[in-house]
């Protein structure tokens, strides 16, 4: 699967494999058992297809960051309603 993260520190991303979890509403931090992302594609999207998925996700976000695309594998919806928690495998661009 291809997923689109907002983030400046893709590399450190991709190594660390994980994300964190901090909404108002708990109590502390949860660490996410990969990182948070928005699938955009599979291995049979075609690059417009995906590039209309990301178009779309910039034009309506209000994440801050760098769009970067990884190759992942999916693990769970991500518990703030908002994309999913993926395996990150290798960045895309």
């Amino acid at each position: 699967m291809i997923y689109l993260r907002f983030t400046n520190t893709a590399q450190e991303d991709l190594n660390r494999g994980t994300s964190l979890l901090d909404l108002p509403s708990l109590e502390s931090p949860i660490i996410l058992p990969g990182l948070c992302g928005f699938k955009v594609g599979d291995e049979y999207s075609s690059q417009e297809e995906i590039d209309v998925q990301v178009k779309s996700h910039i034009a309506n976000t209000y994440y801050s960051g760098t769009p970067t695309l990884f190759e992942g594998h999916y693990i769970q919806s991500n518990p703030n309603g908002e994309g999913s928690v993926f395996t990150p495998i290798s960045i895309i661009n």
